[in-house]
C-alpha cells in the first residue's frame, strides 16, 4: 500500500522546543540500584514533609473510604462545573471568594498553560522569574511567545515600558528553588502596575500555605481582572499522584477560563480527595497545615544549621519547605554531588539547569530528621568515593606523564603544603586510604559527624626518592592496581 507523504503543518517554532526534563525519579533509581522504591530517600521533590492529611489520626477522613466512594462515580461523566469542589476551594481561601472565582485544573501547569493560551499570541512578550522552573518558559514558548527572564527583585520594579510591552508576567511566591517569599505589599503594587498597563499577572502560590498564607494576594482578584492566583492541592497535601490545583480570578475572568478549559479535566477520585482536603476546616490555618508549617520551620532551621557546619555548603535563607544550597566552595560540582548521592539511593535536586552560573547549586527539601541524618551520614561515603575517583584520574595523568611529571609545583597555591623542597609528583596519594597510622595518617571526625581518613601528617610520598620509586613501580608493565599493591609492599612498608 502506497502512503502519500503529506507534510504535517506544525507551527514553525515548535521543532526547536525541547521537552522539559525532571530530576531522576525514585522508581528509576530503585530499578537501577535493584532496591525497593521504599528504600529511596527523595529530597528532590517539594512535598509536605508531614505526609498527607489522611495519615494523621487527628483527621477523621479516611483516604481509602473516600476513594472507594468515588469509584461509584467512575461510570458517569462528572458534572464539569465541579461546583462542590469550587465551593470547597472558595471556603478554603476565604477573602470574599466564591465558587464563581475558582477555576479547577489538573495541576498548576495546566492552569498556567490555560491562562497563557488564552492571552498570548505569537511574538508576544512573556516575563518569567529567574531562577525558576523551566515550565513557565516552556509553556509560553509553546504558543510562540518571546520569553524574558528577570530576578524576583527586578520583576518587582519592572519599568512601565516593559510592563506595557508584556502580555503576561509570571511570578512565584515563594520562589522555587530559592525559597524567597515576597511580601504582600510588593506583590500588591506589582498587581496594580500590571493592571494599569493591561498585562496579566499570574502569581503561582502553589506552596504558600506551607510558608505564610498572609502574603497571598488572592483577595485582590475581586477588583483586578488582570490578576490570576494559582494554588495547588497536590504538593500541599503531599499527594503528587493526585493532579489537582485551582486558580482564583475575578468573576468575569474565571467565567471565561472555565469556558476555555477542558470540559472534564478533573477525575472523580481527584475531585473527592480535593473536596475532603479543602473542607477540613479553618482553611489555610487548619490543624494539619498549621502543624506542617511548624514542622517545616523547625526542621528547615535544623537542616540549615547542620549544613552550614559542613565545609563547602552554604544554605541560603529560605521561607519554604526546601533550601537552595550553594556548593561553590566544595570540591564537587552540583552534578557530581547529585550523582554521588543517587548511587547511595538518595535524590537531591541538581539546579544547574536553573542557573547560568554553572553547577554550583543544589536544592534539598525538608524531610523528617531521621531521613536527613541518613543523608548527612552518606555524605562522608560520597566524598571518599569521589575523592578516590579524582585521585585515580590524577594518578593516571601522572603515570602517563612519566618522567616529565612535575617535581616542584611552584605554580600550586598550596606549595609547600608539607615541607620546602617536597616532591609534588603525587598530589593525590595512590594508596588512599591506606588506613595505616604508621604513615602519620589517622581517622578524624569529619564536618558531617562521621569518620574520614586524613593524610595531612603523612609526608612519605613527597620525599623525592620515594616519589621516584613509586612512580617507576606504577609505570611498570602490568595492571595498575597490581602495581599499586606492589609499590606499597616493596617501597612504603619498609619505611614504616
Amino acid at each position: 500500500m502506497h502512503r502519500k507523504n503529506f507534510p504535517l503543518h506544525l507551527k514553525p517554532y515548535l521543532p526547536a522546543l525541547q521537552a522539559k526534563k525532571h530530576s531522576e525519579r525514585a522508581y528509576d533509581l530503585a530499578e537501577k540500584l535493584n532496591i525497593p522504591e521504599s528504600d529511596i530517600l527523595d529530597f528532590s521533590t517539594d512535598l509536605n514533609p508531614l505526609g498527607t492529611p489522611f495519615d494523621h489520626s487527628g483527621e477523621k477522613d479516611d483516604i481509602e473510604q473516600i476513594i472507594l466512594t468515588s469509584v461509584d462515580k467512575i461510570g458517569q461523566y462528572p458534572d464539569n462545573r465541579y461546583l462542590e469542589l469550587r465551593n470547597a476551594a472558595a471556603a478554603f481561601i476565604g477573602r470574599g471568594t466564591t465558587f464563581e472565582n475558582i477555576v479547577p485544573g489538573n495541576g498548576s501547569c495546566e492552569l498556567v498553560r490555560l491562562a497563557v493560551q488564552s492571552v498570548v499570541n505569537e511574538e508576544d512578550l512573556v516575563i518569567v522569574p529567574s531562577p525558576s522552573s523551566g515550565q513557565y518558559r516552556h509553556l509560553s514558548e509553546v504558543f510562540g511567545a518571546h520569553v524574558h527572564s528577570f530576578t524576583t527583585k527586578e520583576m518587582l520594579t519592572l519599568p512601565k515600558m516593559t510592563l506595557k510591552r508584556a502580555k503576561v508576567v509570571i511570578i512565584q511566591n515563594p520562589n522555587d528553588p530559592t525559597g524567597e517569599l515576597i511580601s504582600y505589599k510588593f506583590l500588591a503594587n506589582l498587581a496594580r502596575n500590571c493592571a494599569e498597563h493591561g498585562t496579566l499577572l499570574i502569581v503561582d502560590e502553589s506552596s504558600i500555605e506551607l510558608s505564610d498564607p498572609g502574603m497571598s494576594v488572592a483577595g485582590l482578584v475581586h477588583d483586578n481582572d488582570h490578576l490570576l492566583v494559582i494554588r495547588s492541592v497536590s504538593g500541599i497535601a503531599s499527594m503528587p499522584g493526585i493532579r489537582l490545583a485551582y486558580a482564583i480570578a475575578s468573576r468575569p475572568v474565571a467565567d471565561i477560563l472555565n469556558s476555555a478549559r477542558l470540559s472534564w479535566n478533573i477525575g472523580a477520585s481527584e475531585e473527592a480527595i480535593g473536596i475532603a482536603f479543602l473542607s477540613m476546616g479553618n482553611g489555610e490555618n487548619s490543624e494539619y497545615i498549621s502543624r506542617s508549617r511548624n514542622l517545616i520551620k523547625k526542621e528547615r532551621d535544623y537542616i540549615s544549621r547542620r549544613l552550614s557546619r559542613i565545609y563547602g555548603f552554604d544554605p541560603l535563607k529560605s521561607s519554604a519547605h526546601y533550601l537552595l544550597v550553594d556548593i561553590n566552595d566544595l570540591f564537587l560540582d552540583s552534578e557530581r554531588l547529585t550523582e554521588g548521592l543517587a548511587s547511595h539511593g538518595i535524590l537531591i535536586r541538581d539546579c544547574s539547569d536553573l542557573f547560568n552560573a554553572g553547577k554550583r547549586y543544589v536544592r534539598i527539601s525538608v524531610r523528617p530528621r531521621n531521613e536527613f541524618k541518613r543523608l548527612i551520614r552518606t555524605l562522608d561515603d560520597v566524598f571518599a568515593e569521589l575523592s578516590k575517583e579524582d585521585a585515580r584520574e590524577k594518578l593516571e595523568e601522572t603515570i602517563e606523564q612519566g618522567s616529565s611529571a612535575s617535581a616542584g609545583r611552584g605554580t600550586c597555591e598550596y606549595y609547600p603544603c608539607h615541607f620546602t623542597g617536597q616532591d609534588c609528583t603525587f598530589c593525590f596519594c595512590p594508596f588512599y586510604a591506606c588506613e595505616d597510622e604508621r604513615t602519620g595518617g589517622k581517622w578524624i571526625e569529619s564536618t558531617t559527624g562521621g569518620q574520614v581518613w586524613s593524610c595531612e601528617h603523612c609526608t612519605l610520598l613527597h620525599r623525592p626518592k620515594v616519589a621516584r620509586g613509586v612512580l617507576d613501580a606504577l609505570m611498570a608493565d602490568g595492571d595498575t592496581d597490581d602495581n599499586i599493591r606492589r609499590a606499597w609492599k616493596e617501597i612504603i612498608v619498609p619505611l614504616l
